[in-house]
């Protein structure tokens, strides 16, 4: 039975999405006077980012650092990347509610409550066990709240801004699907026979390796092999190499197997000082649904990738003509 095509990428779901923010207040004081002093880690029009606001945001990350990672360099690379990457998201989610503003574009309470009971039924629990499960992780349901709330915004002014523009073509289909086939085929056993031919000082190499690559689609490949082949090790046994994952292979010769279906061979192909062609003796079934059962989760997927590619365009442009500083 075919599996979706989501059994090799996922997007990540609302409900991991919506674990971010819990509050973590760094605060100075100097003792003279007991003055707070918070950090500035970013400056977005007249609005300052301060560092306690990071944290909070950051929190349910760094729980996942501090339990992942071990204490040394790592974990602190680890943390650095986690605070850069929230920052860069609270940054877009300020531009975004500016935006918002002047478009007047708003979400109620009520749109809230659905989402909260949508990414419950999705995850098949009710809505006082997904609020517990955010709880866990310092999340209170008012933090929640507020994420869906950073994220129903975002979808509206998405649609309000770039829907219309995104076309999905055939080939935008086609290679899409070529790209999670190929993903596939990294985990896949396969059986391959090659057929090694040096260069040669004087070039005649190549012009060999081009004839038998013809002969090879007509002939039979493993006779080819026995009489040609300069590879000692497969040549009595007609080119074929121990079955194996692509990761198992020489990496120019993976890459010549993964793009040859079952009995195909390729073209003469230059590794180093020598030509090849190869050929897919078998390989393990594909459990990929068939292109045109994937269409339309392909063409659902792609949309979501150019949008998204058209999103960072639009937040770019804005990040350009707004004043943003990072201090971080």
């Amino acid at each position: 039975m075919h599996r979706s095509l989501s059994y090799t990428a996922r997007r990540w779901s609302a409900a991991s999405a919506a674990l971010l923010g819990v509050a973590l207040s760094t605060l100075v004081s100097h003792s003279a006077h007991a003055t707070v002093v918070e950090r500035v880690v970013a400056v977005i029009g007249e609005r300052a980012i301060l560092l306690s606001d990071l944290k909070s945001r950051a929190q349910p990350f760094l729980v996942q650092v501090t339990q992942g990672v071990q204490p040394g360099a790592q974990r602190s690379a680890a943390i650095s990347q986690v605070y850069k990457g929230v920052l860069d998201k609270i940054v877009d989610e300020e531009l975004e509610e500016r935006v918002a503003i002047q478009a007047k574009v708003t979400v109620t309470g009520k749109e809230i409550d659905d989402a909260i009971a949508r990414v419950a039924a999705q995850n098949q629990i009710p809505v006082s066990k997904l609020l517990s499960e955010a709880a866990k992780t310092g999340v209170t349901e008012g933090q929640y709240r507020d994420e869906l709330r950073r994220q129903l915004l975002q979808a509206k002014l998405v649609n309000v801004r770039l829907q219309g523009r995104i076309r999905v073509t055939e080939e935008d289909l086609k290679l899409a699907y070529r790209k999670i086939v190929m993903e596939e085929r990294q985990k896949l056993t396969a059986k391959v026979s090659w057929i090694l031919i040096p260069a040669g000082k004087d070039g005649s190499g190549r012009a060999l390796a081009e004839r038998l690559a013809e002969a090879a689609r007509r002939q039979d490949f493993a006779q080819l092999a026995r009489q040609f082949s300069q590879d000692r090790a497969t040549r009595d046994s007609g080119g074929q190499l121990p079955a194996g994952k692509p990761s198992e292979l020489p990496p120019a010769l993976a890459r010549a197997s993964m793009a040859l279906e079952v009995g195909e061979s390729s073209q003469a192909l230059r590794i180093g000082d020598d030509f090849m062609i190869v050929r897919v003796e078998s390989r393990t079934a594909s459990q990929l649904p068939t292109f045109d059962e994937a269409r339309r989760e392909l063409g659902d997927r792609v949309y979501m990738d150019k949008m998204g590619q058209a999103r960072r365009t639009w937040l770019d442009g804005l990040r350009r003509r707004n004043h943003v500083e990072i201090r971080l």
